[in-house]
């Protein structure tokens, strides 16, 4: 073991410490990611639960306790199980459930983004991903009208609408969040939702879950805001302050859209966690339960992060709408206070800083759509150039590729980015 490396009984866990290594596949805990620094009593709760000893990285962990962590710690006895021992197999068989057991071998064997790889171009996908989105979102209008006439909802229409947008997801991540973003409708409702179920599928494909994970993780997100159909427009549509009482009924909408989904009979409780869970925050800060730190469940972490994103970069009647770069730096500045820290990386690394097909302004004032993002540059991606200094539309547009400049300093880089609806441009065309 290397000097850097510490194998401690959990008793000895001390805010502060980077955890490097679980007695256990991570999978068989609610951490979910492999290295993180405990910032609260509770996680150490939860390691003392599920774990008898965990390994601790001395370089990464905070200064002060560098002195405690001593050599003489990695003597810790092995052999004798303790008592936490006794409650494994139920809890293996709660995150097999949670995430299936396809999903927790591919954990054993990968790193997140490394699970599935694209089996058709963007160009290739685009072309069946338009009548996929088309048709998720009208039946997602349909659905959501229905709800407003005191119906129930088709719940087997939205789980086909889902399983579609998986199909597609899995085939090519890119070619979905390219339609998200230029998806314009005056059914804000519908857009949020479909943004929100298209940006948790992409995440939920760079983590590694299932088809049947997935499928569960789109329909909740697709189902966040079904609740809101029970409030006034008026509200929904305000552009002012809430006042106290408006904010307890907004927040009323989780309710009403547990009520409503329980109503269309059987479903998946992994849908259930994502709607009654999306706007609880890590510090406790969120509603309606106040929960906080993994008592929040890992599909409804997903869930808050996507829903919040979704806010972001779609057009709000309440806020102005976001470039993707703004709308990261903004979750990044969230974390570990409304968001789990390790969850906000994977989900940027999923993402991307410059997501294919956002606008960006150049230092030379050209404004390019983005083309494909370089996984190891992620600041330097390729690009068309498609309006030059003054803002007009370059009609022979340029490729190029900021990674790849051939000189000693980049001469051209990413100044910041656009929001989107700054220019009438349909990035589709450059994919085509």
């Amino acid at each position: 073991m290397s000097n850097k490396v510490r194998k401690i009984d959990v008793d000895g866990l001390r805010i502060g410490m980077y955890v490097f290594r679980l007695d256990r596949p991570w999978l068989e805990t609610p951490f979910l990611f492999q290295g993180f620094i405990i910032r609260t009593d509770s996680e150490i709760e939860e390691l003392c639960r599920y774990c008898e000893f965990v390994e601790i990285d001395i370089e990464q962990s905070d200064a002060s306790l560098k002195t405690i962590i001593s050599p003489a710690a990695s003597q810790a006895q092995t052999s004798t199980p303790s008592s936490r021992s006794s409650g494994r197999v139920s809890i293996l068989q709660r995150i097999m459930r949670m995430f299936g057991s396809k999903t927790a071998e591919m954990h054993r064997e990968h790193a997140p983004g490394e699970f599935y790889k694209d089996t058709a171009s963007t160009a290739d996908e685009l072309a069946v991903a338009r009548n996929v989105h088309s048709g998720a979102v009208q039946q997602l209008m349909d659905v959501l009208g229905s709800i407003r006439r005191g119906e129930t909802i088709p719940m087997p229409k939205l789980e086909l609408v889902a399983e579609s947008m998986v199909d597609s997801v899995l085939r090519n991540s890119t070619a979905m969040a390219l339609l998200v973003r230029m998806q314009k409708t005056d059914e804000h409702a519908s857009v949020h939702s479909m943004a929100s179920s298209i940006w948790a599928l992409v995440f939920g494909r760079h983590l590694g879950l299932d088809r049947e994970s997935l499928t569960a993780v789109g329909l909740g997100a697709l189902l966040l805001d079904v609740g809101n159909t029970k409030l006034p427009r008026e509200l929904l549509n305000k552009t002012g302050e809430l006042n106290d009482a408006e904010r307890k009924l907004i927040e009323s909408h989780v309710g009403h859209g547990l009520q409503i989904i329980r109503e269309a009979g059987s479903i998946d409780n992994r849908v259930i966690d994502i709607v009654a869970t999306h706007h609880e925050r890590y510090d406790g800060s969120g509603y309606p339960g106040g929960l906080k730190g993994n008592q929040i469940p890992v599909f409804g972490r997903i869930a808050g992060i996507v829903d919040s994103y979704a806010a972001m970069t779609c057009e709000r009647p309440y806020a102005r709408t976001m470039s993707s770069f703004d709308a990261m730096r903004e979750l990044t500045s969230l974390s570990d206070k409304h968001f789990q820290a390790e969850m906000v990386e994977q989900f940027i690394q999923a993402i991307g800083i410059f997501p294919t097909g956002t606008l960006v302004e150049l230092n030379t004032g050209e404004i390019g759509v983005v083309l494909k993002e370089n996984l190891t540059t992620r600041l330097q991606p390729e690009l068309a150039v498609i309006l030059d200094s003054q803002k007009q539309k370059i009609e022979d547009f340029k490729v190029m590729d900021l990674s790849n400049q051939g000189t000693p300093s980049p001469m051209i880089w990413i100044e910041r980015g656009v929001d989107p609806g700054t220019y009438e441009i349909d990035t589709s065309e450059y994919f085509l």
